[in-house]
C-alpha cells in the first residue's frame, strides 16, 4: 500500500522527508560500545577533581573529592544513551504518546485540583498554567516516572561517559562537567536529601526534571516551608519551571507558541521537505506581515483565516518534516521552551498538550503517513499482546522502549513480513491479525 508520502512526493523528497520525520538527540549520538571499569571511572572523577577551578560556581577540590567518593558509576547512564541514539523515532508517534486523551484529561484535572496554586504561579510569573501543567505531565507523567538512578552517579557518568573537549577549559565551559559539579554542590550545600535524590539518567530530578546546575540557580520555595523541593511539593516543581520559562528567554502572553498555517501556493516549494525540519528564526516579522503576505492560520476544522492578535506579536515559519505536512509561525515562547529541553520535538509536544488541556484540539493538518503513530493506551495494548506472544520481556507500560520494538521485529519475521521496528495504527492491526 502506497504511504500518503508517496502519494505526494517524489522519492527524492520521499527519502527527504523521512529523514526530517525521524530523530536522533545529538547529545545521544555515539555513546560507549562497552562500561567504563573500574579503572576508567576513578580515572576520570580524579581528572573531574582536578578540573575544579573551572567550576561555573565555586567549588574546591577538597569539597568535590569528599562528596564525589560517594558516587558510583552506573551503567544505565550508557544504555540508556544507547537506545536513544539507535532508536529513531517519528514525529507523528511521539506526539500521538505524549499528547493522548488519558494525558490531556489528567491535566485537567489538575488544573481542577490545584486552579488556585497554578492560577497563583501564572500570575507571579507570566507563564499560563496550562504550559506549566504540560512540563509536568510530559517530564515525569505528572510525578511518579522521576527517575530511579542516584543523580549524583548519573552526573558523575554521565561527565565520564561525554568527556569535555580539549578545549572546554574556561569556566563553565563544558555541560557535562559543571553538571556533575552542580551535583556535588548541591550534596554540599545540603539542598536535597540524599536517601530520595533520585533522577534521570542524564541527572535530572524531580516532578518537572532540573538537572543539578539548573536547581541551583532557579529553584522556588513557592509553597513556603522554607525548602526548594521539587522532589515532593508540586507548588515548589510548578514555580521552578515557571521561573525557568521567565527567567531564561522570557514568556510573551501576548503571543502563542504556534499557530497552524497554510503556506502560499507561491512559496510552497521553498518550504519542500528537505531531510530536516525547516525553522526561519531570522524571518520572525510581526503576524500582521505574515497574513498580507497571504500566509493563513487554519481553524481547526482546517479552514485558512486571517487573524490577528493584540501586540501583533513576532512570529517566523518552522515545518516540522516540510510540506506535505503540518506548518506554523511560532513566537518567541517557541525558544524559551526550547531552552528547558533542546528538542524541537519537546517543544511542540509541550505548546500541543497544553493546547488541548486548555480545550483546543489536534493539529488540522494531516502528518504525511498512512500510518498513524499509537496513544499510550494502544501501545499498553500492543504489549500486552507481545507478552502473551512469549515476550516476557516485554512490560505493558505503554513506553515504547528497546524490548518491545525487540519484539515487534521478531513477530514481523515470524509472520514472513519485512523486519522493522516500529508499528503505527495501520501495522498494529496487520501484526496483530490472526
Amino acid at each position: 500500500m502506497p504511504t500518503r508520502l508517496s502519494l505526494f512526493l517524489s522519492p527524492c523528497l520521499l527519502a527527504a522527508a523521512l529523514a526530517a520525520a525521524l530523530s536522533i538527540p545529538a547529545w545521544a549520538q555515539s555513546p560507549p560500545e562497552q562500561p567504563l571499569t573500574p579503572e576508567q571511572f576513578s580515572a576520570c572523577v580524579q581528572s573531574l577533581a582536578e578540573q575544579t577551578s573551572t567550576a561555573g560556581r565555586p567549588l574546591s577540590r577538597a569539597d568535590f573529592e569528599r562528596i564525589a567518593a560517594t558516587g558510583k558509576y552506573d551503567d544505565r547512564v550508557r544504555q540508556s544513551m544507547q537506545v536513544a541514539a539507535g532508536e529513531p523515532t517519528f514525529w507523528w508517534d511521539e506526539l500521538a504518546a505524549t499528547t493522548d486523551e488519558d494525558r490531556v484529561r489528567e491535566g485537567r484535572a489538575i488544573l481542577a485540583r490545584e486552579a488556585q496554586t497554578l492560577q497563583k504561579i501564572e500570575s507571579q510569573f507570566g507563564v499560563p498554567k496550562e504550559i506549566v501543567v504540560a512540563i509536568y505531565g510530559i517530564e515525569t507523567n505528572f510525578g511518579p516516572a522521576q527517575g530511579k538512578i542516584p543523580v549524583l552517579d548519573a552526573a558523575l557518568s554521565y561527565a565520564c561517559l561525554r568527556p569535555c573537549p580539549t578545549s572546554a577549559t574556561g569556566t563553565g565551559s563544558c555541560v557535562a562537567r559543571e553538571r556533575a559539579y552542580a551535583a556535588v554542590r548541591v550534596l554540599r550545600d545540603k539542598r536535597v536529601r540524599t536517601d530520595n535524590w533520585q533522577g534521570s539518567w542524564a541527572a535530572a530530578f524531580g516532578r518537572t526534571q532540573f538537572v543539578p546546575d539548573s536547581f541551583e540557580q532557579l529553584a522556588v520555595d513557592f509553597d513556603g516551608d522554607g525548602v526548594a523541593d521539587i522532589i515532593n511539593s508540586e507548588a515548589d516543581a510548578w514555580a521552578t519551571t515557571a521561573n525557568h520559562l521567565k527567567q531564561r528567554g522570557g514568556w510573551d502572553l501576548n503571543a502563542p507558541v504556534y499557530l497552524e498555517v497554510a503556506v502560499p501556493q507561491a512559496q510552497q516549494a521553498e518550504f519542500a521537505a528537505s531531510g530536516k525540519s525547516i525553522r526561519l528564526a531570522d524571518r520572525a516579522r510581526p503576524l500582521s506581515q505574515w497574513m498580507a503576505q497571504g500566509w493563513r492560520v487554519l481553524t481547526a476544522e482546517g479552514q485558512p483565516v486571517t487573524l490577528q492578535l493584540d501586540n501583533d506579536p513576532q512570529m517566523y515559519p518552522f515545518l516540522p518534516v516540510g510540506l506535505p505536512g503540518p506548518a506554523f509561525l511560532v513566537s518567541r515562547n517557541f525558544e524559551t521552551i526550547l531552552r528547558y529541553n533542546r528538542s524541537e520535538r519537546y517543544v511542540m509536544e509541550v505548546a500541543l498538550l497544553a493546547h488541548k488541556i486548555a480545550g483546543g484540539r489536534d493539529f488540522a493538518t494531516a502528518w504525511p503517513t498512512d500510518d498513524p503513530g499509537l496513544t499510550r493506551a494502544q501501545v499498553r495494548e500492543l504489549q500486552a499482546w507481545l507478552a502473551q506472544r512469549g515476550h516476557a520481556q516485554v512490560t505493558p507500560d505503554g513506553v515504547m522502549g528497546r524490548n518491545t520494538r525487540d519484539a515487534i521485529e521478531q513477530e514481523f519475521v515470524a509472520k514472513g513480513l519485512p523486519p522493522q521496528r516500529r508499528v503505527g495504527q495501520r501495522t498494529m492491526r496487520l501484526l496483530m491479525q490472526p
